[in-house]
């Protein structure tokens, strides 16, 4: 079984921000709402007590434990309403975020398989998007808890370690008026809002605790970046939710220590995340291989684990982009001797694209560099070729691609291209 762990670096490719930059990155998207919006309002309120959101760990952690004689303290019974609306904002601006397409998300899909579990600490629905449409995730259970009962498990669990977009806390069951109750927001997330679930792919799917509710209170599901992490709900009748943030941690756990394979992917461990770094370096399951793709700290982060232990890290691609690439160049067999007619498996020739580097046209624009991370055949591929008939293959094939540092199309470094608009391919293939 096959543990991914995914970080903010994992999302970024799909236009979701760092923790560190998502203060900047929602103020200029609220600022970029009408003048009437209630978000434009809460931010000029935390501006005029902050000054910015660009230091966004300490404004929420000052906000949220409101210690005597702080900024939020001055803010009086302003702040939990200030607080409230900039929990929504992250929410409603990364349903922004989604519109865009998420490549990285889709190959790892593509290579995932049943039995495996993926860790996420993101809010966004991207992956679980991803394996849904490959046929790895069902809502019903892919969330590591049960929201219908006697389901099916799903193929591949998707555990959200720091809250989703799509959960909510629902207020009193959806009730209003007077009534009799031992806990204020359930034991658990809803799924309410149908565009999440449109967005999922079930567009008909309800809830079970949501059925006769055309609209009820409720609140957010995540754990916000800053300290001290919250893991439960604190009202009138104490720490609610603890319970389920627990089973969801130690089934994360559960994994990790049965695991074969552990991955990480664009999560660096920072000191603040004292309960996943714990969850990570204290596992009794140090003898698996473990992979770290996550940039100029993957060199840091296997020396960390190193000295926690671990002893079965592997040399991989540092990136995201380069972890699906060999994934995809491992998945093509060792051995394919050409016939003694010149010709050579197809689908082989063409993933052995992966990793090489080519030239794109660009209309009215030249030509820009790439590198091919995957590639999607023609369904009526011809199983052999000689080295004419593999042109004629990578014309009518699809490739993903990362283009080369600097070069951004439609805002992003990634895109899938036809092979009609390559001009060039370097080395052999």
């Amino acid at each position: 079984m096959r543990v991914v762990v995914l970080g903010a670096g994992a999302s970024l490719h799909a236009g979701y921000p760092l923790a560190a930059g998502m203060g900047h990155c929602l103020a200029a998207w609220i600022n970029s709402l009408p003048r009437e919006h209630q978000y434009r309002a809460c931010l000029q309120q935390i501006a005029d007590v902050y000054g910015a959101l660009d230091n966004f760990e300490v404004v929420l952690a000052d906000l949220m434990t409101c210690p005597p004689g702080s900024r939020a303290a001055s803010l009086g019974v302003v702040r939990p309403y200030l607080l409230s609306d900039l929990k929504e904002a992250i929410r409603d601006h990364f349903d922004v975020i989604r519109t865009a397409p998420a490549p990285l998300y889709d190959g790892l899909a593509r290579v995932l398989c049943s039995g495996d579990t993926v860790i996420t600490f993101n809010y966004d629905l991207g992956i679980e998007r991803a394996l849904h449409e490959a046929g790895l995730w069902d809502i019903k259970t892919g969330y590591g808890f049960s929201i219908e009962d006697g389901e099916t498990p799903s193929p591949v669990e998707v555990l959200k370690l720091h809250g989703s977009t799509n959960w909510r806390a629902l207020l009193f069951r959806g009730r209003t008026g007077f009534s009799v109750a031992n806990d204020s927001v359930g034991g658990r997330p809803v799924l309410f809002f149908r565009p999440d679930l449109e967005y999922l792919g079930y567009p008909d799917f309800v809830d079970p605790r949501c059925r006769q509710l055309d609209t009820a209170a409720s609140l957010p599901a995540m754990i916000m970046p800053a300290l001290p992490k919250q893991f439960h709900f604190a009202t009138t009748f104490g720490e609610e939710w603890k319970g389920f943030w627990d089973h969801l941690w130690q089934r994360a756990e559960r994994a990790i220590a049965n695991a074969d394979e552990l991955v990480v992917i664009g999560y660096s461990l920072p000191a603040a995340d004292e309960r996943a770094r714990t969850m990570l370096l204290s596992t009794v399951n140090k003898s698996n291989r473990l992979s770290i793709c996550c940039g100029n700290a993957t060199a840091r982060l296997e020396q960390e684990f190193r000295d926690h232990g671990f002893n079965g890290i592997q040399s991989v691609p540092t990136t995201f982009d380069g972890f699906l690439g060999n994934e995809s160049a491992r998945s093509v067999a060792p051995s394919h001797k050409p016939a003694s007619n010149g010709s050579m498996n197809t689908l082989w020739r063409l993933k052995a694209l992966t990793g090489k580097h080519g030239l794109l046209k660009i209309r009215f624009a030249g030509e820009v560099g790439f590198t091919f991370l995957s590639v999607e055949p023609p369904p009526d591929l011809l199983a052999e070729t000689n080295d004419q008939e593999i042109q004629t293959a990578i014309t009518r094939s699809r490739f993903l691609v990362r283009f080369d540092e600097g070069t951004l199309i439609d805002g992003t470094d990634t895109r899938i291209i036809s092979g009609r608009d390559i001009s060039l391919v370097r080395g052999r293939y």
